[in-house]
């Protein structure tokens, strides 16, 4: 069987309101609310993609964030790739992000990495969030099998993993 990320039909929301938050595309219209989140909580989001990855740096520029909300809505617009920003309900600052990709190594059937601001941490929020995603993700988006890395493997083992699949290349 070939894999196939989303369904041709499925139209990826553009706005999810919750309760306690808003979830929307990422555009390069969040980039102050985004980098404002990025930097009042950087030294924890470097422990989000690897183990002691350097994003966020400390000296990290709205422009260099411009750029990466960009490829994120381009992806985003070319259905390569989810990315959501995580607003709280009254939308005046970000509070996490949401990033949906394909992986269509093993059994895994879709890559989704997500983080929340130290503030919100505090509260709870990390985990509210996640099990609101593993819901969503199964249930809107039919994911099966969703890794988590850093969540449901170790960022050790994610990277291991990542490593092995660069040199079957």
């Amino acid at each position: 069987m070939t894999y196939k990320f989303i369904a041709d039909d499925l139209q990826p929301p553009f706005d999810v309101k919750e309760d306690n938050f808003i979830i929307r595309k990422l555009t390069v219209d969040e980039v102050e609310k985004d980098f404002n989140a990025l930097m009042s909580s950087k030294e924890s989001l470097r422990q989000v993609f690897g183990v002691n990855d350097p994003w966020p740096a400390d000296d990290m520029t709205i422009e260099e964030n411009y750029k990466d909300l960009k490829e994120h809505q381009d992806e985003f617009d070319n259905r390569e790739g989810f990315a959501y920003t995580v607003v709280n309900k009254e939308d005046t600052e970000c509070i996490g992000c949401i990033y949906i990709w394909p992986w269509s190594h093993g059994t895994y059937d879709s890559l989704v990495f997500y983080w929340v601001t130290d503030k919100v941490k505090e509260m709870g929020f990390e985990e509210e969030l996640g099990s609101y995603l593993d819901n969503w993700l199964k249930s809107f988006w039919s994911f099966e099998k969703i890794l988590y890395p850093g969540r449901n493997i170790s960022l050790l083992d994610w990277e291991r993993l990542v490593a092995e699949i660069k040199k079957d290349k």
